[in-house]
């Protein structure tokens, strides 16, 4: 799988994909969905690529171009109409999505990592990680190994690899039943 075609949005998603693939330091961080969205369209505009954002408030118009493929739960796939490239839409934003998975893998995130519960104090530590090197950034990859079996957290791996090792020969049903 080459990472590079693969895009997450921050580094916490960047940090999720790495850890639930066991692809470290392959992927294309980006920093804001904007950025994703501007180096799909620029840099892989004629090839192959996947972006992995947060669904926010705002939609870009780059979006407007993309069909639904497959939902689940938390997880949205999108395919652009004419272009390979996919977005995978986390929603809500990150921190709910991995607060889901602690709770059904029994980890209390606050015993076991010391980080809040409360979405708002915890988006305030999720947004403060800059690099891979920081202790909030280990922090999160402790979490995410052990929160990794999570149904959710499986389903974006298995899209996330399948996606990577098939780029030209995505087969939509093969999409869709990793959603099933």
């Amino acid at each position: 799988m080459n990472g590079l075609t693969i895009i997450p949005e921050c580094y916490l998603d960047t940090c999720l994909t790495e850890t639930i693939t066991w692809c470290f330091d392959q992927f294309n961080h980006q920093k804001g969905c904007g950025t994703v969205i501007k180096k799909m369209k620029e840099k892989f505009n004629d090839s192959f690529a996947v972006g992995v954002i947060d669904k926010d408030k705002r939609e870009v118009p780059y979006m407007q171009e993309f069909e639904l493929i497959v939902s689940h739960e938390s997880l949205f796939l999108y395919k652009h109409s004419t272009n390979h490239h996919y977005i995978i839409q986390i929603s809500p934003a990150i921190e709910k999505f991995f607060l889901k998975a602690a709770n059904e893998m029994g980890v209390d995130i606050t015993i076991e990592y010391g980080l809040p519960t409360d979405i708002y104090a915890l988006t305030k530590i999720t947004k403060q990680v800059s690099g891979k090197n920081e202790n909030a950034f280990k922090t999160f990859k402790k979490l995410f190994t052990q929160i990794s079996d999570a149904t959710e957290f499986r389903r974006l791996a298995e899209l996330i690899k399948y996606l990577g090792n098939n780029t030209y020969n995505v087969n939509i049903e093969e999409l869709k039943r990793i959603f099933a």
